[in-house]
Order: structure tokens, then sequence, then C-alpha cells
């Protein structure tokens, strides 16, 4: 498939964030505020493209193509920043970075369905979602690792805290938190302007699983039964990094 591009030059830009957090939802509204295109998006976690995450030269060298084709597909990643050592600046003089995060306990509910709802092994399969929140990682998820993590929490409290030391210090690596962007959306969309060097055109919000890989049955009761323990667990595990990003 030949990807589009744009007729004048506009920043290539890759979202980034722990599975399961909003991750589609900000490429299409990107996608549909700026003229950029999310489907197809240029996948970093599937993807055939020859890239070897623990390479970071050849990562780097791959990432700033796309942004000398000007390729207007977003660029799309679950990786830690830790696969970005050494070469994060030198990326982002050609890339945009948006990286999306979500309440843990939103995270895990939805991680802990998905997971368990497809055949092949993506991380640890749990009957319930505490038990989840408590496993150690494993299975296919285990790609966006650079080392292992002690429980899922851990893996989440890991990921959201390298991009946020990232950002603070880097103006185009954008931080986004998922229910700002549902619940304040053109704001939040406008606010990304300057970033993307063009007014929004398209201010109303897409369908939020547009692209989403479906979670499985949502299990509504359980779910429901385990958030108030699931939450006094994350705060006790991880409630350091839950109240910096505001969810405590």
């Amino acid at each position: 498939m030949r990807l589009p591009v744009f007729a004048t030059r506009r920043p290539t830009v890759m979202v980034v964030s722990h599975e399961r957090s909003g991750t589609h939802f900000l490429m299409n509204a990107i996608a549909r505020g700026y003229g950029y295109t999310a489907r197809p998006w240029i996948d970093l976690d599937y993807s055939q493209l020859p890239i070897n995450f623990f390479a970071p030269r050849i990562l780097a060298k791959t990432l700033t193509r796309f942004a000398d084709q000007q390729v207007a597909s977003i660029i799309k990643s679950h990786h830690a920043v830790d696969f970005f050592d050494g070469i994060l600046d030198e990326v982002l003089d050609k890339v945009t970075i948006f990286y999306i995060h979500r309440d843990p306990v939103a995270v895990m509910l939805s991680f802990w369905r998905f997971i368990n709802h497809w055949q092949w092994r993506e991380g640890p399969k749990r009957e319930d979602v505490l038990a989840f929140a408590r496993a150690e990682p494993e299975g296919q998820l285990m790609r966006y690792q650079m080392k292992q993590r002690r429980t899922m929490l851990d893996r989440w409290a890991a990921h959201v805290a390298g991009w946020t030391a990232a950002a603070a210090r880097r103006p185009r690596l954008r931080l986004v938190r998922y229910d700002r962007l549902k619940d304040d959306y053109a704001a939040t969309l406008t606010s990304f302007a300057n970033l993307l060097e063009a007014k929004p055109q398209d201010l109303t919000p897409p369908p939020p699983d547009v692209g989403v890989i479906p979670g499985g049955p949502p299990r509504i009761e359980a779910a429901e039964r385990d958030r108030d323990a699931l939450r006094a667990l994350a705060l006790a595990e991880v409630g350091d990094a839950m109240r910096k990003l505001g969810y405590g």
C-alpha cells in the first residue's frame, strides 16, 4: 500500500503509549483535526520493517527517514523510552512525539480483558484483574521492555515515568492525558496547533474505538466489583507515579 504524503512540509508525528491507554483515539484525533492519516498507520509494534529496537542507530535512521519523505501517516509505538536512549533528541529533531497516558485502573481493566480474550499469550492470563495487576510481565508484550518489571502495575509506572521525565525538558515531546482529550476534546486538540504548525480543521471527536484491537467481553460485574480494590492496590504499589499524573 502506498502511503500518503503531504503536499507541503508538515511535522512527522509519532504517538506512543503504554498499551490500552487511548493510543488510537489520539491518532484518530490528530488525523481528523490536522489532516494526518491514522489508517494506515506506520506500525512499530508488529512492523515488518527492518527495525531492531535493540540497535538504536537503526531505529533513529528509520524514524528520521519517514520525516525526510514527508509521510502523512502517523507512527505508532508502545515501546518504553529506554529504547530511545541516546537517540531521542536526534529523533525529535525531525519527529514530533505525543505520549498519551491513562489512569492505571482503567489500563489494567482493559489490558486484563484484552489478554484473556486472545488465544496467543500476549501477557499474563489471570482469572481476575487484581491477580493480573500483581502478575509479573510475560509473553509477547516483553518486546516492549528493556528489562523485566516486578508486576504489571510496576511496568505501567516505569513506562509513564520514563516518558514523563523525558518530556520535562523536550518541547517536541508532548504529554497527553486520555481523559482530558476525551472530556475536553476541542481545547486539547487545539492546544496541539503550534507543535503541528497548523490550525485544526475539524474539532469533532472521532469514535474512540476506531483501529483498536477488541478487548473481549467486558465482564462488567467482576470489573465493577474489583475496581475499588484495584485502585487501592494501585495506590499502594505505584501511588507516586499516579499522583504525579493526577490519578491519585
